[in-house]
């Protein structure tokens, strides 16, 4: 059959899954087999992944924009507020999470990308609007649209996988997460580079308001204006093309499987982790000394190396497809070099070893990522991808809200003869920023890092589902083509021949 192409251009993959049709001894054809399935991709794909990964990295910039300036944004917006406009995105996570992962699977991802799309930009205007607002109304009013903007989150949270799985074929599904993942972290670099650069006064927060609004906007309309299907017509892969779980049953399956919930663990954890650092990074780092520039230059190699190491463990387990053994080396390195960089927190004049385990940190930690959230579908497979995904970034969000109340409860006054040192306070009779000891908090963070990677590594033997179902339909299929080049006995009528589908339609 020749493949056709839609509005953006044909594409080089179209197969025709091709029926053994039998005659029992009346002569009459026998119909016994399953339907003939018709494989495609189309240059589509990469137009809503495009505005997964924009929704992904504009919204993230909303969440972190305001970590690496903490200080000038509790003095602009109120006491602790620069942690709450972090927290509430964990917060907000929980409760609309499970909302949207049923919603994802009932009303379809272009759905899901549309209400992304439009608190996103919602949340950022008013957010954006506080700004001008006198100083005692400017707190409820940022916090409100940062709570809307965090309503979009959980939509987003299991958009890669499911653009992956519904419009990419199997050597292209591992890339297309990565692609859509690792914008999440980008916006995350893009935060913690150019926040640093703009706000040198409290005054100048409203400049970083701006800075993520704009990009929030432009995805808004780009996701209302393009993305026009949920799944192309015609599937780019068996697996695609087999109807999935409903909400519920999939719920179940998840909540069943004994490798599933060791990966909604363990992958939560390292989410949340990560999450967290990022939230307290400038608390970390200004009581040893080290600048909110300083701070914006760590995240980014971590994200530098974030982006390498992503990149290269998802086309890794595209070729391989050995997941397991990828997750399990990531991580395990991911922990060391993150305890590394802990640890030397502690201390001043660390700069050159602090940016070296940062991207070491960055090219391990976030290279499970993808691999992990790939994972994640293979092992409850046929379980919607929303379902599977969208349970382990819940996961993190909830752990990502414990660890960091654990960084802050295990956290204590700092010791006067390093007052000399730190660089929390704006000046002398800054009572909002008070630097913290956080060597006990260090040691329970460390803890709990170690005792998760050894969960993974010993408990964790997970079996592909996914890709076991695709194996066993090749396997049908060259059996059924074999077969037919064997048996030249059967001519089907003409009414039985296979048809071609039409095409999808033009958008």
């Amino acid at each position: 059959m020749t493949a056709h192409g839609d509005e953006l251009g044909p594409e080089k993959l179209d197969i025709q899954l091709t029926q053994i049709k039998k005659v029992d001894s009346n002569g009459h054809v026998e119909d016994d087999e399953p339907e003939p399935i018709q494989l495609k991709v189309y240059a589509r794909r990469w137009v809503i992944l495009t505005v997964v990964a924009m929704l992904n990295n504009t919204n993230t910039m909303s969440w972190i924009a305001f970590a690496p300036v903490s200080n000038y944004v509790n003095s602009f917006y109120g006491e602790n507020s620069a942690a709450w406009f972090s927290m509430v995105y964990m917060m907000c996570t929980i409760p609309v999470g499970f909302f949207a992962m049923w919603a994802g699977r009932r009303f379809g991802l272009r759905s899901a990308i549309l209400i992304a799309g439009w608190t996103n930009g919602i949340g950022g205007l008013i957010r954006l609007s506080s700004s001008f607002l006198p100083q005692q109304y400017r707190f409820p009013i940022g916090i409100t649209g940062q709570a809307i903007a965090a309503i979009a989150y959980p939509f987003i949270m299991f958009l890669p996988t499911k653009v992956a799985g519904s419009w990419f074929p199997d050597n292209q599904r591992g890339l297309a997460t990565t692609i859509g993942v690792m914008s999440n972290p980008l916006g995350v670099l893009l935060a913690n580079v150019i926040s640093p650069q703009m706000v040198h006064a409290p005054q100048h927060v409203v400049y970083l308001n701006i800075f993520t609004f704009v990009p929030s906007a432009v995805a808004m309309i780009l996701a209302t204006l393009t993305v026009k299907r949920s799944e192309p017509k015609i599937p780019p892969t068996f697996s695609a093309s087999k109807p999935q779980m409903d909400f519920l049953p999939g719920l179940k399956a998840c909540m069943t499987s004994k490798q599933y919930l060791i990966l909604f663990i363990v992958m939560g954890g390292g989410i949340g982790m990560f999450n967290c650092l990022y939230t307290i990074m400038q608390e970390l780092l200004c009581p040893s000394g080290y600048s909110n520039s300083f701070v914006g230059i760590c995240a980014a190699l971590m994200i530098i190396g974030g982006i390498i190491g992503a990149a290269g463990s998802g086309v890794f387990v595209d070729r391989t497809k050995m997941y397991e053994e990828t997750m399990k080396v990531a991580m395990g390195l991911a922990v060391v070099f993150g305890l590394i960089f802990m640890q030397l927190t502690l201390h001043p004049n660390f700069a050159p070893f602090l940016a070296a385990t940062c991207i070491l940190f960055g090219i391990f930690g976030l290279a499970t990522y993808p691999v992990g959230l790939e994972l994640s579908a293979e092992c409850t497979f046929p379980v919607s991808e929303a379902t599977s995904t969208g349970l382990i970034v819940l996961s993190g969000q909830v752990q990502s809200v414990l660890y960091v109340l654990i960084m802050k409860q295990f956290s204590r006054p700092l010791q006067p003869d390093r007052m000399d040192i730190q660089v929390c306070s704006l000046d002398a009779t800054d009572t909002l920023n008070q630097p913290k000891d956080n060597t006990q908090a260090v040691m329970v963070f460390s803890l709990l890092a170690a005792l998760l990677v050894l969960v993974l590594v010993i408990l964790f033997k997970p079996v592909y589902r996914r890709i076991e179902a695709e194996k066993e339909n090749r396997a049908r299929v060259d059996k059924e083509k074999e077969a037919r080049a064997n048996e030249q006995k059967i001519t089907l009528p003409r009414e039985n021949a296979i048809q071609p589908l039409n095409e999808p339609q033009q958008v």
